[in-house]
């Protein structure tokens, strides 16, 4: 069924017509650690409404939640009457609507379902953000300093490792020790070094280089399995195609095609029958935004009187660009805020495009949840920019930040 109610819940957090606020509690993409972890072992909070749950059993033997990057409620919307896979949540099990965390960001929403922690609690809040540990602007997925094309370019402190920099446990090592077994499967880039070392730990890896060959393995490693447990499966082609040609193009919807009809007949029909009690999790961490590049407004073209404000580094580097495009976080000199963001707020090429928003105002209204820890609160900006629907607003240095993208993800849209 259509979860009615988490839809009206959603729909209803849409302030005047461009922003929402996420439902962190309710129906909200922080809440799926402690679901997973709920289920599997009765233990701790559900993260969510009891209704996303409504006519299915509150406890079972395994979980499988696969997480496919970009694909929000409004594709699944798009998408759900044609594909057998998708029509089956409607038919057999409940489909809810639910925000993103905000930002809605790869970063923010993977740290969450790898550490069991929102967003506020790792604070690894966008793609890109200041590293108070290194004094510099940092890409974390990645692992590289901001703006660096390579990835793995960060190099640590004596005495500083991924693992103890957080000082969290991950999900897996957490399910562990209530005897829960965990697995991970995704691309076999990155599911070594760097982040994944920080954030995979107590998890057995595998690594898959095709679309078949990661859905044929999933789905022959939870029929084997016959113990509790957790498999997490990632799957980010559809996001990357969005970003390179947009949601309407054609690429976009034949990489939607190719996905949901390769789920079907590697992973159902191979569980079908035969994985016992298990509960099937399909989730995204956001949707994304139809954009064009050409419409982007540069900051330090377009208000070049801004740039002095900035912060720098310890070597006099602008800490800038933070966030995206769909969220530029800005990092100011002290004492020098209300100016700042006088100057934003009030200029005419922001206006009927963007939105300026003091960050501290985002945290007392609860925008990155609960009580943020003081992790997140050092290493996140001062402002923050939200375009509306279909406005990008970015920062430009030829060959580091450029916009290109004819779909993006990151506000509050």
């Amino acid at each position: 069924m259509i979860n009615q109610n988490s839809v009206e819940t959603v729909n209803g957090l849409r302030q005047d017509s461009h922003f929402t606020k996420p439902a962190y509690g309710s129906y909200c993409f922080a809440g799926l650690p402690q679901l997973i972890r709920h289920v599997l072992t009765g233990t701790g909070e559900l993260g969510f409404a009891p209704d996303v749950l409504a006519g299915l059993p509150s406890q079972y033997d395994k979980v499988v939640l696969m997480y496919v990057d970009a694909f929000g409620w409004r594709f699944f919307d798009k998408y759900a009457d044609k594909y057998p896979f998708l029509k089956r949540f409607i038919e057999q099990g409940v489909a809810s609507k639910i925000t993103s965390q905000f930002p809605s960001t790869t970063a923010a929403h993977l740290s969450t379902i790898h550490l069991g922690q929102p967003v506020g609690q790792t604070g690894i809040y966008e793609w890109f953000y200041y590293e108070p540990l290194l004094g510099r602007m940092i890409a974390p997925l990645i692992f590289s300093y901001a703006g660096d094309q390579e990835t793995g370019t960060i190099k640590l402190p004596p005495g500083v490792n991924v693992g103890t920099a957080l000082g969290f446990s991950t999900i897996y090592e957490q399910l562990k020790s209530q005897g829960v077994n965990s697995y991970v499967f995704q691309n076999a880039a990155y599911t070594n070094g760097g982040f994944a070392d920080l954030a995979l730990r107590g998890a057995e890896l595998h690594g898959f280089k095709t679309m078949s060959e990661g859905l044929l393995n999933l789905a022959d490693a939870v029929v084997a399995e016959q113990s509790k447990a957790y498999f997490y499966y990632y799957y980010d082609p559809i996001d990357s195609i969005g970003h390179k040609y947009g949601p309407p193009s054609r690429e976009f919807e034949a990489e939607v095609d190719a996905f949901f009809i390769a789920a079907e007949k590697l992973l159902h029909a191979t569980l079908s029958g035969k994985a016992g009690k298990t509960l099937l999790l399909l989730t995204a961490d956001h949707g994304q935004d139809d954009i064009s590049p050409n419409k982007t407004v540069y900051l330090n073209q377009s208000i070049p009187e801004f740039t002095p404000y900035v912060r720098t580094d310890g070597e006099g580097r602008l800490l800038i660009p933070g966030g995206s495009a769909r969220d530029l976080f800005l990092y100011i000199k002290e004492g020098q805020v209300d100016a700042a963001f006088n100057l934003l707020s009030s200029h005419p090429v922001l206006q009927g495009k963007a939105e300026v928003r003091r960050v501290s105002d985002l945290i007392a209204q609860g925008y990155f949840g609960p009580s943020p820890s003081d992790l997140f609160l050092q290493r996140v900006a001062d402002l923050v920019i939200l375009p509306y629907n279909g406005e990008t607003v970015w920062w430009y240095e030829k060959g580091r930040y450029e916009m290109v993208f004819y779909g993006h993800h990151g506000g509050l849209t």
